[in-house]
């Protein structure tokens, strides 16, 4: 039996505002007997600390140490590389300003006077909802000028209460467009934040479970990282998906609901 599992957040716990129906009593079911729990989400948009008063009040209490963001990997990853001290010109919410001040990095955006930028070694790109196109053109000259340049994800759209809506991945698209440049990309599929959650927690690849409800994240994180995973039908995966994904995409098991965990 595993003992971790990993959870995503959008679509698996919550939709919006709404909780994911049982998902409150499958946490408490799982904790109440010993498993240890980690949540690891692409959505950049917001600081972990807002994710732990989400959780709290949607009636699963976690730690900030138990979370990991698309914005707090790609911090963590920014540290590694030493660039501490160092400038970027960020697109996004409070999320990644948040996390990349956390490690001693100077964040410019938009709201800062253009000539900001040319200090800036790296662009880094996550869900802005007051993206517009002179962030686009800033962010383009950024990269044009040789900084490197940054995802914190890819998904091109993410659920809400109402369906879906425009993820991180579409501002991200606009702005490889306009500079002609592919980015690095911190999130899932990419295994950097998995491997992290699976170094703090001390465990191997097959004591642990991916929970998530994409294919092409979450199944494909897991995948790539040896971890068993589960495709619950709460978001935006399909069973007839699944049963029709290629091996690197297949999950393990697909669940209806977190109940059957």
């Amino acid at each position: 039996m595993p003992s971790i599992y990993v959870f995503d957040l959008d679509g698996v716990l919550w939709r919006g505002e709404s909780v994911v129906p049982g998902a409150p009593e499958a946490i408490a079911r799982l904790r109440a007997a010993g498993k240890r729990l980690y949540f690891l989400t692409n959505n950049s948009s917001q600081p972990r600390r807002v994710y732990v008063e989400k959780l709290t009040r949607l009636g699963m209490p976690a730690q900030e140490s138990e979370i990991a963001t698309s914005a707090s990997i790609t911090a963590a990853y920014l540290q590694q590389q030493g660039a501490a001290g160092k400038s970027v010109f960020a697109v996004g919410g409070p999320g990644i300003h948040d996390e990349l001040g956390r490690v001693g990095i100077e964040v410019v955006s938009v709201a800062d006077p253009e000539e900001r930028d040319l200090a800036c070694s790296y662009v880094v790109v996550g869900l802005d909802k007051d993206f517009r196109y002179e962030t686009l053109r800033r962010a383009q000259q950024c990269l044009l000028r040789g900084a490197t340049f940054i995802a914190t994800n890819r998904d091109g759209q993410y659920p809400v209460e109402q369906g879906v809506i425009p993820g991180g991945g579409s501002i991200v698209a606009a702005i490889a467009t306009a500079a002609e440049r592919e980015p690095l990309t911190m999130g899932k599929p990419e295994p950097l934040g998995l491997q992290l959650l699976l170094q703090l927690a001390g465990v191997s690849p097959d004591d642990a479970v991916m929970v998530g409800d994409r294919l092409d994240t979450d199944i494909l994180c897991g995948n790539r990282c040896g971890v068993p995973t589960a495709l619950v039908l709460t978001g935006v995966g399909t069973r007839e998906q699944a049963a029709a994904a290629p091996p690197g995409l297949a999950p393990t098991r697909v669940i209806a609901t977190l109940a059957e965990l």
